[in-house]
């Protein structure tokens, strides 16, 4: 924790450091709060058996620092928080928390690029490390790489204020957790696509 909170600190400093003498730099905020209940129905023959997936609470607080080397193209990187908490649907009293702090340097290109509107898609490597546990107090360790592409648009309200948008991911995850008390180790690998409204994040970014 103390090494991303470094980080976003650096970060925030490099670009009031650097500000006055490039007008490309720009610095965003956001964060998004999310539940995810749904049932799922399965049919044999006349039969239709409906099951209550398990409810799962995710919050996300994200900061990014980015750079526009020419019109259309840019570099940066964002730092994010994600609490997900999972609820068993049958026992609400069996639950795992997530805690996973992430720093995803990224290549940002522009299909479109007008004075209101960017409009483009973000290529970025995923580097994550965090602690889960369970209603047992069952603690571990979690480390997760990997490699994402989203599309993204900007509208910019005038020269520094403006708001983004990006819509879901397509990534890839290799993710690594450990059980404090034992050697019992559990590697996941994920291929997703989630250009959904569900994946939608909204932020505020000011430009320099």
């Amino acid at each position: 924790m103390k090494n991303c909170f470094k980080l976003l600190a650096t970060a925030i400093a490099l670009v009031a450091a650097t500000s006055s003498a490039n007008a490309q730099l720009y610095l965003s905020g956001d964060f998004s709060m999310n539940n995810r209940t749904a049932e799922s129905e399965t049919t044999y023959g006349n039969t239709t058996t409906t099951t209550k997936n398990d409810p799962v609470n995710t919050f996300t607080l994200g900061a990014e620092v980015g750079y526009y080397f020419n019109s259309n193209m840019a570099v940066g990187a964002d730092l994010l928080y994600i609490c997900e908490k999972t609820k068993n649907a049958a026992d609400k009293k069996q639950w795992t928390a997530d805690n996973m702090f992430y720093f995803n340097p990224y290549f940002r290109f522009d299909f479109v690029s007008t004075d209101k509107i960017n409009l483009g898609v973000k290529a970025r490597a995923l580097l994550g490390f965090g602690k889960y546990k369970d209603q047992n107090e069952t603690r571990g360790k979690i480390s997760e790489v990997g490699v994402g592409l989203l599309p993204v648009l900007n509208y910019n309200f005038n020269n520094h204020w403006g708001a983004g948008v990006s819509f879901g991911e397509m990534s890839f995850k290799h993710n690594k957790s450990k059980a404090t008390n034992n050697e019992n180790k559990t590697t996941v690998n994920t291929w997703d696509c989630d250009l959904t409204l569900r994946g939608l994040t909204f932020s505020v970014v000011y430009t320099f």
